[in-house]
C-alpha cells in the first residue's frame, strides 16, 4: 500500500536538486516467493564522517533508523525495466536491486536523479553545467 501523497520530494542543496521519497524494494526469499517492502530512500549528501553520497533506504520518511546503505560510487547502473516501466534496477557489484516507483513517471525521475549523482561521483558533471544535478534526499 502507497501513502496517501507518496510523488518525490525535491529541495535544494548546494546546486543540486535533491530528490527523496518512498519506493517499493523487491526481495526474494528462499522459497522463491517474491515480496515487495515499502520504503523511504534518498541520497544522503557527503559530510565530515563520510565524503560519499550515500543511497539510503528507511523503513519510513520519519528516518528512525537507517535499515541499509550503499555508497553512490559503488553504484555502477540504474536503468528502467522494460518490462514494467514503474520499475528500475539499482546495480551494485554483482547485486542488483529491484525498486518500484508508483508511476512511470516518478520511477524515471529517479533513474534520472541517480544517474546524475553518479555521474557527479565520476567526476563527468559539475552542479549547473548541462542538465540539472539531481541528488536524492
Amino acid at each position: 500500500q502507497w501513502p496517501p501523497a507518496n510523488p518525490p520530494v525535491f529541495t535544494k542543496m548546494n546546486g543540486f536538486k535533491l530528490i527523496g521519497g518512498y519506493l517499493k524494494r523487491k526481495s526474494t526469499k528462499s522459497d522463491g516467493e517474491v515480496k515487495w517492502a515499502l520504503r523511504w530512500m534518498e541520497v544522503e549528501p557527503p559530510d565530515d564522517e563520510r565524503p560519499d553520497f550515500m543511497l539510503a533506504v528507511y523503513k519510513t520518511d520519519l528516518k528512525e533508523k537507517r535499515l541499509n546503505a550503499v555508497s553512490v560510487q559503488n553504484i555502477s547502473n540504474v536503468l528502467l525495466n522494460d518490462q514494467d516501466q514503474n520499475q528500475f534496477f539499482v546495480v551494485v557489484g554483482p547485486s542488483s536491486y529491484t525498486l518500484m516507483a508508483r508511476d512511470e513517471y516518478d520511477a524515471k525521475k529517479w533513474v534520472d536523479a541517480l544517474n546524475e549523482i553518479i555521474q557527479h561521483t565520476r567526476g563527468e558533471k559539475e552542479p549547473g553545467s548541462g542538465s540539472e544535478q539531481c541528488i536524492l534526499s
